[in-house]
């Protein structure tokens, strides 16, 4: 008789397929629970982040307004149609200390900015503009943090309004308006001012002490640069102005009929005409280019440091042969050169600062106003004076003239800012703080915070620049 075979499990098979079993599920619910824990924090992240960015954006519209300070008026500029609209005098309420906003007062600034328990409180004022530019009020801003609550506010209110115009009653700044909650969950606010790397009074490096009249002297007696004519605009030699006239520039292209020559002369007898902008000295007429660029055009040029060389360019008449300009051919620049030598800035051989380019009017209506360039250098450049250069190539631009005026090289103080604590509210600060000209923001929302925790941040770094600050716009 065959014996019955049994199938099945033993009690020991049984017991490692169930344990088996439970690691399993173990592990896919830890998954799924790290898998919903991600997702929730990464949905806390991104909602933090925008939050501060939203926030960011508002706080930079109100900031980079700051001190805006004239508004349009009703007529045009006293000067005539073609220098546009007119536009009305500083507003004095827009300063946070109206009765000091004299520059050399004490406190011309538009903002007052302090910190307590790690929170900055920020105030500043700005003219609020219908759609045309006309002056509606004056606005007093103010971003600060209800600590206790971990809320960041904003409130306005109106300082000034314009006669005739009516502030409504949804208006955000009407008196007696509620602070908004601009986010909640804020456990960074600060507000930093930079410390003003050029005061507005200094910015002006050349011409010195603030003038507007300038020399411009011809460089003569060097290899590869010919004489030529430099005047003021009532004629005069070695006697300078707010505009100098520049004209007998040597050509470098021959008639077939002079001496056999054809076209453009070789590089062996090419020249150019290079002029030094000098403070308005008479000096002697002996005294040469370098010797009036050393007494009266020399100047440091510091790093770090932006600075923008500016300079109009006046229309001679519709027959002035500097019409014949031929971009790519003739060369007019602008630039920097070494006082006594003459030569370029260079450090290991190469030039430090290039020389710009720029062209002549080419009519009445193009090409004539304003000519800048801004630019800084790696390392301080000492003793150089500022140098025009023009070289003439075409038949009959050698000809003609032009007109160099208000010729100026500033610090730009917009552009020169540092942020390492400086405190603008301090005793010996706050005649600076109308020279504040840009803000950083550290901002930092929590979302998702549990049991005293930051929970997941959404952090900004942003820097804004505020021009208007200050005394001027």
């Amino acid at each position: 008789m065959k014996s019955l075979k049994k199938s099945g499990f033993t009690l020991m098979e049984l017991m490692v397929y169930m344990g088996i079993v439970g690691i399993v599920v173990v592990i896919a619910g830890e998954a799924f629970s790290n898998s919903t824990k991600f997702r929730i924090r990464t949905d806390n992240m991104i909602k933090a982040s925008q939050e501060a960015e939203n926030v960011a954006m508002l706080f930079r519209e109100d900031v980079a307004q700051m001190g805006a300070k004239s508004a349009r008026k009703t007529g045009v500029a006293d000067l005539g149609t073609e220098y546009g609209v007119k536009f009305e005098d500083v507003n004095e309420n827009v300063y946070m200390h109206p009765e000091d906003y004299d520059p050399d007062k004490k406190d011309s600034s538009s903002f007052l900015l302090t910190n307590d328990d790690g929170f900055s409180d920020l105030t500043l004022r700005r003219i609020r503009y219908d759609d045309n530019g006309y002056f509606l009020a004056v606005e007093e801003v103010r971003w600060y943090m209800d600590a206790k609550n971990k809320t960041l506010l904003r409130s306005c209110s109106i300082k000034d309004v314009a006669e005739g115009v009516t502030i409504s009653d949804d208006d955000p700044c009407k008196e007696g308006s509620q602070p908004v909650q601009m986010a909640s969950g804020v456990t960074v606010f600060n507000v930093e001012a930079a410390n003003p790397g050029v005061k507005v009074e200094k910015s002006q490096l050349f011409p010195p002490d603030d003038m507007d009249s300038f020399r411009l002297v011809p460089r003569v007696g060097d290899e590869g640069y010919a004489g030529f004519n430099a005047v003021n605009t009532a004629g005069f030699e070695n006697v300078g102005g707010t505009a100098i006239i520049l004209s007998g520039f040597y050509s470098n292209y021959r008639n077939s009929d002079d001496e056999g020559i054809g076209g453009i002369l070789e590089a062996t007898y090419r020249k150019k005409n290079q002029a030094f902008a000098i403070k308005n000295e008479s000096g002697s007429a002996e005294d040469n280019w370098s010797t009036l660029c050393d007494s009266y055009g020399k100047m440091t040029l510091h790093p770090d440091t932006v600075y923008e060389v500016s300079f109009d360019l006046g229309y001679v008449g519709e027959y002035d042969k500097s019409l014949m300009f031929v971009p790519g051919m003739d060369h007019m620049s602008v630039g920097f050169r070494k006082a006594g030598s003459g030569d370029y800035a260079k450090k290991d051989g190469k030039i430090v600062i290039e020389d710009f380019m720029f062209f002549p009017p080419m009519d009445a209506s193009r090409g004539t106003g304003k000519r800048s360039m801004r630019f800084t250098v790696p390392e301080a450049v000492d003793n150089v004076c500022l140098a025009f250069t023009f070289a003439s190539f075409s038949p009959l631009v050698s000809q003609g003239k032009v007109i160099i005026k208000n010729v100026k090289i500033h610090q730009v103080a917009t552009a020169n800012y540092k942020f390492n604590g400086f405190d603008p509210e301090l005793g010996a600060n706050k005649k600076e703080k109308k020279n504040v000209k840009a803000f950083k923001l550290k901002l930092q929302v929590s979302r998702g915070a549990k049991n005293g925790g930051k929970g997941e941040t959404g952090n900004v770094d942003l820097v804004v620049a505020t021009p208007s600050n200050g005394p001027r716009d």
